[in-house]
C-alpha cells in the first residue's frame, strides 16, 4: 500500500529530529577575490585623496594639481595648483610687506594637506610652496576659491598664520577638522620641521629659518570662516598652550615624521615616527601615538568660567611596538582605527591595526586594543601624580614641558576626566616610556598600508605593498587567518598608506598608487558557483542568497531582508540548502502520488511563497508546505505521470529523476531521486538473474515458476524468493580440454535446483543438448560434440530453460569447455609437442600435428635445433646482455634446451620462451673480448648454431660535454666514447641513483637529458655509462659532472605587449650561460621561442593575441618549467625579494598585460606638412597608449625613403628629425614607422619659406613593416 502524504510527512519529521549536523571543510582560494572596478590616472605623482560622504564626490590632490571626481571616478573638475615663483627661504608672497632677496624660481607645489569641513562647504588644500600655504577651496567646484584669504587689505597677517604645512615634498603632514563644543571649527595640523639643521634646508642659512619661529610641529588652529581675522591662529591664549613645538636645541633628536591623524571617541591620535632613532637600535621601537584631547564635550570649568581645552595639557604620547624581542618592526607606516569582533565575547571592540616594518623591507601588520591604550594613559597619569615611576616622565623636549616633573601630590584622587585629559597642576606634555606590545598576525615583504573592516563578526584586512598588490586577508575571532588573496594593480605602483571604504558602500575600497586612484570592488562573490563553495571559500564578505541561488554579498541579496535568506560564511557550509526525499527510490510499477521532501539548511520560511518541484523535463508540480522547523521544511510534492518519464537507458534498470524546489521562479535546492524497474534487473544479466535480482540495491522478489523478478512479493505462491543465496544455480566444476570433433558427455552439478524441470545444456551453438536427471541435485548432458576451426576455443556451458529461448538457470561461475585442434598453430615438432604442457594431446607424424589417437606408430624425437637469427650481436665482457634467439625446434619445453656463446653459458628465461620458435637467455662473462656462435641444445634432439657471431666488447667513456648545469636539470649532455650501444640495455646514471634520459644513441656517441639534483646541496656528482644494469665499477666509464646553482630570473620587461605580437621581451638575470634551450609560455595565447644572449639576458617575442586581456607567461629553461618555489629557488636558498612572494609571479608565473597595437599620430590631423626644401624638418610624433614605454630602438622612421632620427622621447611622443636635403623629384613624402606601418600625413615639399613642425593627429597602426595607406587620390 503506497504511503499517504500525511505518513510521508511524518518520515520525514523523523528523519529531521534525527540527522545530525556534517561539516565540509574546504581549502583556501588563492584566485583573486578583488576587482577593479573603476579607475582614473593621474599624470602627475599624487599626494592625497579624500571621498565627501553627501555629494560622493573624490578629490584628488597631485603635483601641481588637484582634481573633482564623481563616484565613478570620473573627471569632474581640474585646477593647476604649480608650479609657481617660489625659493625656500622667502616668506609666502601673500604675506603684507615681506619682500625677500633671493631669487624664486618654478617650484613644484606638492599637496601636502586635503582635508573637507562639510559643515562650511569648503575643502582645506594645503601645499608645499609659499612654505605651506593651504587654500580653502569651494566644496562643489574645487577650481573655485571659497574665501580669500588673507583678505584683500588685511595688514594683520602673522607668517604663524600662513605657515601651516611642511614646504617640502618629502616632509610629512597630518591633519584633520572637528568642531569644539562652541561650535568653531579647528583644524589639527602636525608637520615635520624643515628648518636649519634638517635635510630639507639649505646649508649655510640659518639665520633666514622662517619654520622654527611660525611653524610648530603640532598645532590646533582656527578654522571659522566667518571670523577670518583669527582664521588659521592658535585660537586660545596664550596661544603656546595649544601648540607642540620641540626645542630649538633637541630638534636632530626628534625629526618626528608624520603617518596619520583621526578622530577616537573624543580624542585626537597622532601616529608618529621619530626618525632621529632610526638606525640606532632596530631593537627598540621608533614609532609614537600621540592623543589630544578634544573639546568636542562640555569645556572644562574654571572659577572664571568654560575654558577650551589646551593642547598641551591633554597632549601624552606612547612607544608602539610590534614584534617580539629581537624580532621588532619598528617603523609605523600605515593605521587604521576599526571596531572589531573577538573572541573576547564582549561585543564590538575598537582596535587600531598597524603596518610596521623595518630595516630589511619585512613587515608586519600589529593590532591595539584602543582599551589597553586609554587604560595606560590612565596609569600614566596616575604614576605621574602620586608615585614617581621611570614609566612616565615630562616630555622636556618641547617648549611647553618645561615646568614641573612628575612628582608625589600626595593621595591626590585624580577624577575619570583628569586621568583621560589632564590636571590643572600638571599642565605639560607627558610621555610612558613602556611601549604597548602586539604580535604580528601577518609578516610579508613591503607593506605599505591598511585598511579594516569588520564583517559579519570576521575581521577583514586590506594591505597594499610597495610593489603594487592588494591582499586581502580574512581572519577569524581569535586571529587565525582564514584567507587570503592578492589582486595586482595597474603598473605595479606602490600603495599610498591612506586608504578608505566607500562611504556609502563598505563593498568597495579607495586606494591610491603613484598615478592611479582607483575604487576596487572588496569581493567578487559571483565566481563561486554553488553554496559550499561560496561559504567554503572563506571570505566573509560572501555569502549564499538562498532565494536567488547565487553567491553574493549581503547588500545585493533580494531586496526585502528574509530571516535566513543569506547564509554567511560564519555559518558555514554545514547551513547550505540540502534536501531529503521520501520514498527516495520508487518502483516504476508503484502507485505513488506524491513525495516527500524535507528542505535542510538555512531556508526563509517558504508558507506564502509559490514553491514548485521542476523535474528537469520542463514540467513542474505546485508543492505544498506543511511544516515550517526553524532551520529545516518539510513539503510534498506531486509526482508525474508515467509516461512523462525518459525511458529507462539501455542496459540499465533504474532511472535518475532530478528535482529542484523553485521559490518564485528560482531554484534555491535541488536533489533526485530513483525509479527503477526490477524487471529489468532480472533481464540485465540473463546468465545470473535469479541473483542479480535478489542482491540489487533495490526491494526485489524473484518469482520462480515465472522465472522473473518482480517489485512486490505475493504472498500466496511459495515459489518466491527474497535471499540471494536460494537461487537455484549451476555449480563450477573442471572439464579436460578435449580434441575438435569429440563426442563425450558432461556430469553436472546444482544447488537450490527443482528436480523434474525440463533444462538443455547449452554451449552457445545452435545445437541443444538435453540434460538427464541423475538426482536432485545433478543433471548429465550426453553425446555433445564440439568443433573448432581454431588452435583452441573455449565454450562457456549454461543450464537454459527447455521451455524459454532465454531464460537459464543461475551461472555465478561459468563452467568452460576447452577445445583444440592439433592441426593448426604447429609448424614444426617440437611445437606440436609442446602443446602437452598446456593439456593439448597432440603428436608429430607425416610432418604435421595431429591428435594422438591418429599418430601410430608414434615418437616424441624432433629434428635439430636451426637457429635464424641473434640480436644483439655484441655486449659487454662482463655479461648480463640479454640475447633473443629466433629459430626452428627450439625444444618443447624451456626445461630442455641450453644456450652457450663460446663455451660461455647463456642462462635460458623460462617467461620469455615461446615453444620452438623463439628464447632470451642472459649472457655470462667471458673475462675478455672475444668473437664466437651461439649454440642451441636441445635434449634427445642435437644442437644448433648460428651463423650470426656474437661480440665480446670493453666499452669506453671519453668525454661528457657539457660537464656542468644547472640542479634544475633538463640540461643535455653528449657522452663521447667506445662501443657505447653495446648489450641489450644501455643507462646513463647520476650517483648509481638517478637517470641520464638517452636521446640518441650511437657506438660513438649518447645524448641525455640530465636529471633534477636530488639535494639542494648537490654539486659534483659521477656520471656514468651502464650496462645490463649492472653497477658501474669501471673508470673506463665514468666521468664527473657539477650542478651548480639554478638560474634565476629577477625582472620580465617590458610587462606588456601589442596584440599583433613580435614584442621583445627581455628576461633579466643569473645563471643563463646553463642555459641550453629557453620556451616562453603566454598562458591561453601561445609560445614561443627564446634565445640566450649572454649570461644575464634572454630576449623572447611575445606572441600574437586576439583581446587586450592581462595573463600570465612561464618560462621553460632547458625543457624545465622554472619555478621559485622547486627546484629553481628551494636549491637556492637564497631569500626572494618582495616580487617573488606574490601568488601572481609565485611558482615563476609572471604577469603580462595585452594591449591594443601603437599608434602613430601628428599634432594638427592635416593629412599634408608643408616643408621648404633645404631646411631641417622635424616631426614630433605622439605614441599611445603611453603604458606602452616603447623604447626608440623598438621603431625607426622613415619620410620616403629618408630617415628621420629620433632625437628626443618620452612615454607620450618623440621628435625625429631631417637634416640633409629631402628630394624635390618627390614632392609628396609618405611618413612611416616600422614595424608598425604608415601614419596618414604626407610631407609635401615647396618653395615656401616656412616650416612646419608638428604635434599629432590620429593615425591608424599596421603590423605590416612599412605598409603605406592613402588618405588621398594624389600618389602619397
Amino acid at each position: 500500500m503506497p504511503p499517504s502524504t500525511e505518513m510521508v510527512v511524518a518520515l520525514l519529521l523523523a528523519v529531521l529530529l534525527a540527522s545530525g549536523t556534517r561539516w565540509s571543510a574546504h581549502g583556501p582560494r588563492l584566485a583573486s577575490a578583488l576587482q577593479i572596478h573603476e579607475s582614473f590616472a593621474s599624470p602627475n605623482r599624487t599626494n592625497n585623496f579624500v571621498v565627501d560622504k553627501v555629494s560622493r564626490n573624490v578629490y584628488l590632490a597631485a603635483v601641481n594639481t588637484i582634481y573633482q571626481l564623481n563616484g565613478t571616478l570620473s573627471l569632474e573638475v581640474e585646477k593647476r595648483t604649480g608650479p609657481v615663483q617660489d625659493n625656500l627661504l622667502c616668506h609666502a608672497p601673500q604675506l603684507p610687506q615681506a619682500p625677500c632677496e633671493h631669487p624664486k624660481s618654478l617650484t613644484d607645489n606638492y599637496n601636502k594637506l586635503l582635508e573637507l569641513d562639510p559643515e562650511q562647504g569648503v575643502v582645506v588644500v594645503c601645499g608645499s610652496v609659499y612654505q605651506g600655504f593651504c587654500e580653502l577651496r569651494k566644496l562643489e567646484n574645487i577650481s573655485e576659491i571659497a574665501v580669500e584669504f588673507p583678505p584683500q587689505g588685511e595688514k594683520t597677517v602673522f607668517p604663524s598664520m600662513l605657515n601651516i604645512a611642511a614646504n617640502h615634498p618629502n616632509a610629512s603632514t597630518v591633519g584633520l577638522v572637528f568642531r569644539s563644543h562652541g561650535g568653531n571649527t579647528r583644524l589639527l595640523v602636525g608637520a615635520t620641521y624643515t628648518g636649519a639643521g634638517t635635510a630639507f634646508f639649505p646649508k649655510n642659512h640659518s639665520k633666514e629659518d622662517l619654520r622654527f619661529e611660525n611653524t610648530p610641529e603640532i598645532a590646533i588652529r582656527s578654522l571659522n570662516i566667518k571670523d577670518l581675522s583669527r582664521l588659521f591662529t592658535y585660537d586660545i591664549n596664550p596661544s603656546e598652550d595649544n601648540v607642540f613645538k620641540i626645542k630649538q636645541e633637541v630638534k636632530t633628536k626628534n625629526k618626528l615624521n608624520f603617518v596619520h591623524a583621526f578622530v577616537q571617541k573624543t580624542y585626537s591620535y597622532i601616529a608618529i615616527n621619530n626618525d632621529a632613532k632610526t638606525g640606532h637600535k632596530e631593537s627598540q621601537p621608533n614609532s609614537i601615538l600621540a592623543r589630544i584631547c578634544l573639546d568636542t564635550d562640555q569645556p572644562r570649568k574654571s572659577n572664571s568660567g568654560p575654558e577650551s581645552r589646551k593642547l598641551t595639557e591633554s597632549y601624552i604620547q606612547m612607544p608602539l611596538q610590534c614584534g617580539l624581542s629581537g624580532n621588532i618592526y619598528n617603523r609605523l607606516l600605515s593605521v587604521y582605527p576599526v571596531d572589531i569582533h573577538t573572541d573576547r565575547g564582549q561585543g564590538a571592540e575598537a582596535y587600531l591595526f598597524g603596518v610596521f616594518s623595518r630595516s630589511d623591507r619585512k613587515s608586519a601588520l600589529c593590532a591595539f586594543r584602543f582599551g589597553d591604550i586609554e587604560e595606560a594613559i590612565r596609569q600614566g597619569r596616575r604614576n605621574c601624580s602620586n608615585s614617581p615611576s621611570s614609566d612616565v616622565q615630562v616630555l622636556d623636549s618641547v617648549i611647553q614641558g618645561s615646568g614641573a616633573a612628575c612628582i608625589q601630590k600626595g593621595n591626590l584622587v585624580l577624577q575619570p576626566e583628569q586621568l583621560d585629559c589632564g590636571a590643572a597642576h600638571l599642565q605639560h606634555p607627558l610621555a610612558l616610556r613602556r611601549p604597548l606590545r602586539a604580535t604580528p598576525l601577518f609578516e610579508y615583504t613591503g607593506l605599505s598600508s591598511v585598511a579594516v573592516d569588520s564583517v559579519h563578526n570576521h575581521t577583514v584586512v586590506f594591505l597594499g605593498t610597495h610593489h603594487g598588490r592588494l591582499r586581502k586577508l580574512t581572519f577569524l575571532k581569535n586571529f587565525t587567518l582564514a584567507n587570503q588573496w592578492t589582486l595586482k594593480l595597474p603598473a605595479s605602483q606602490p600603495v599610498h598608506p591612506i586608504m578608505t571604504f566607500d562611504p556609502n558602500d563598505s563593498n568597495f575600497l579607495y586606494l591610491m598608487t603613484t598615478h592611479y586612484l582607483l575604487r576596487v570592488k572588496v569581493a567578487e562573490c559571483g565566481r563561486y558557483r554553488d553554496c559550499n563553495d561560496c561559504l567554503g571559500a572563506g571570505d566573509a564578505h560572501c555569502g549564499w542568497c538562498t532565494l536567488e541561488n547565487r553567491c553574493t554579498v549581503q547588500k545585493e541579496c533580494v531586496p526585502r531582508p528574509l530571516v535566513r535568506s543569506w547564509i554567511s560564511m560564519g555559518e558555514g557550509p554545514q547551513q547550505c540548502p540540502s534536501m531529503t526525499l521520501t520514498p527516495s527510490e520508487i518502483s516504476l510499477s508503484a502507485d505513488i502520488k506524491d513525495v516527500g521532501i524535507l528542505i535542510n539548511g538555512s531556508v526563509p520560511d517558504l508558507i506564502g511563497s509559490r514553491v514548485e518541484c521542476d523535474y528537469g523535463l520542463g514540467v513542474s508540480t505546485s508543492a505544498t508546505v506543511h511544516l515550517d522547523y526553524g532551520s529545516a521544511q518539510i513539503q510534498t510534492c506531486p509526482l508525474l505521470p508515467r509516461d512523462s518519464y525518459p525511458p529507462l537507458p539501455p542496459g540499465g534498470d533504474h532511472l535518475i529523476v532530478p528535482v529542484a524546489i523553485k521559490v518564485n521562479g528560482t531554484s534555491v535546492v535541488s536533489g533526485s531521486f530513483v525509479i527503477y524497474d526490477c524487471e529489468q534487473t532480472g533481464a540485465i544479466h540473463p546468465k545470473t538473474s535469479c541473483m542479480s535480482c535478489l542482491s540489487s540495491r533495490w526491494r526485489c522478489y524473484w518469482d520462480q515458476e515465472s522465472h522473473s523478478c518482480l517489485p512486490t512479493k505475493d504472498e500466496s505462491k511459495h515459489s518466491m524468493l527474497e535471499n540471494a543465496a536460494s537461487c537455484p544455480s549451476l555449480m563450477s566444476s573442471e572439464v579436460s580440454p578435449s580434441p575438435s570433433g569429440t563426442t563425450q558427455d558432461f556430469i553436472l552439478s546444482l544447488s537450490n535446483a527443482v528436480e523434474g524441470d525440463r533444462l538443455e545444456c547449452d554451449f552457445g551453438t545452435n545445437q541443444r543438448y538435453e540434460a538427464t536427471w541423475l538426482n536432485s541435485s545433478t543433471v548429465k548432458c550426453t553425446g555433445v560434440t564440439l568443433v573448432t576451426s581454431q588452435r583452441s576455443h573455449v565454450f562457456q556451458l549454461n543450464l537454459r530453460r527447455a521451455e524459454h529461448e532465454d531464460k537459464y538457470m543461475d551461472s555465478p561461475t561459468p563452467v568452460t569447455v576447452e577445445v583444440y585442434n592439433c592441426g593448426v598453430g604447429s609448424r614444426d615438432c617440437s611445437q606440436c609437442w609442446g602443446r602437452e604442457d598446456q593439456g593439448h594431446l597432440c603428436g608429430w607424424c607425416d610432418n604435421s600435428c595431429r591428435p594422438r589417437d591418429d599418430c601410430q606408430p608414434i615418437t616424441d624425437q624432433c629434428p635439430a635445433p636451426e637457429i635464424h637469427k641473434i640480436s644483439p650481436l655484441s655486449g659487454p665482457v662482463e655479461g648480463g646482455t640479454l640475447v633473443t634467439v629466433q629459430g626452428r625446434n627450439l625444444g618443447k619445453r624451456a626445461s630442455v634446451v641450453d644456450v652457450s656463446i663460446g663455451g660461455v653459458a647463456c642462462s635460458l628465461l623460462p617467461d620469455r620462451y615461446s615453444v620452438s620458435v623463439e628464447l632470451v637467455c642472459v649472457t655470462g662473462g667471458s673475462g675478455s673480448d672475444m668473437v664466437d656462435a651461439v649454440q642451441v641444445s636441445v635434449l634427445h634432439n642435437g644442437e644448433g648454431t648460428s651463423d650470426e657471431l656474437f661480440s665480446y666488447l670493453v666499452p669506453k667513456l671519453l668525454s661528457v660535454e657539457p660537464s656542468r648545469g644547472s640542479r634544475a636539470g633538463g640540461t643535455r649532455v653528449r657522452l663521447s666514447g667506445q662501443h657505447l650501444d653495446t648489450g641489450s640495455q644501455v643507462r646513463v646514471m647520476v650517483n648509481s641513483t638517478q637517470e641520464c634520459t638517452i636521446l640518441t644513441q650511437t657506438a660513438e656517441s649518447i645524448e641525455c637529458t640530465m636529471p633534477a639534483a636530488l639535494h639542494a646541496n648537490t654539486e659534483a656528482v659521477a656520471l656514468c655509462v651502464e650496462f645490463e644494469e649492472l653497477p658501474c665499477q669501471s673508470p673506463l666509464l665514468s666521468s664527473a659532472y657539477t650542478y651548480e646553482k639554478n638560474p634565476t630570473i629577477s625582472l620580465i620587461k617590458p610587462t606588456k605587449s601589442y596584440l599583433s605580437g613580435g614584442r621583445t621581451i627581455t628576461v633579466t638575470g643569473q645563471g643563463f650561460g646553463l642555459v641550453q634551450l629557453v620556451t616562453m609560455e603566454v598562458l591561453g595565447v601561445g609560445v614561443s621561442d627564446c634565445a640566450v644572449r649572454s649570461p644575464t639576458m634572454i630576449t623572447c617575442l611575445s606572441p600574437a593575441a586576439d583581446r587586450s586581456h592581462q595573463t600570465a607567461l612561464q618560462f621553460f629553461l632547458n625543457g624545465v618549467l622554472y619555478t621559485r618555489e622547486s627546484p629553481a629557488s628551494a636549491y637556492q636558498g637564497e631569500e626572494e625579494g618582495e616580487e617573488g612572494e606574490d601568488e601572481e609571479e609565485a611558482g615563476g608565473h609572471f604577469l603580462m598585460d595585452y594591449v591594443d597595437d601603437p599608434q602613430f599620430s601628428t599634432a594638427n590631423k592635416e593629412n599634408l606638412i608643408k616643408h621648404h626644401p633645404g631646411e631641417p624638418l622635424t616631426l614630433v610624433i605622439n605614441k599611445a597608449p603611453s603604458d606602452l614605454e616603447l623604447a626608440p630602438e623598438e621603431y625607426s622612421v622613415l619620410i620616403g625613403s629618408y630617415t628621420c632620427d629620433i632625437s628626443f622621447h618620452n612615454d607620450q611622443l618623440f621628435h625625429c628629425t631631417i637634416n640633409s636635403l629631402l628630394s624635390s623629384s618627390e614632392r609628396e613624402l609618405p611618413v612611416t614607422v616600422s614595424r608598425y606601418g604608415h601614419i596618414h600625413v604626407c610631407v609635401h615639399t615647396h618653395t615656401h619659406t616656412n616650416t612646419h613642425t608638428h604635434k599629432p593627429t590620429h593615425t591608424d597602426t599596421h603590423t605590416n613593416s612599412h605598409m603605406h595607406v592613402h588618405t588621398r587620390a594624389h600618389k602619397c
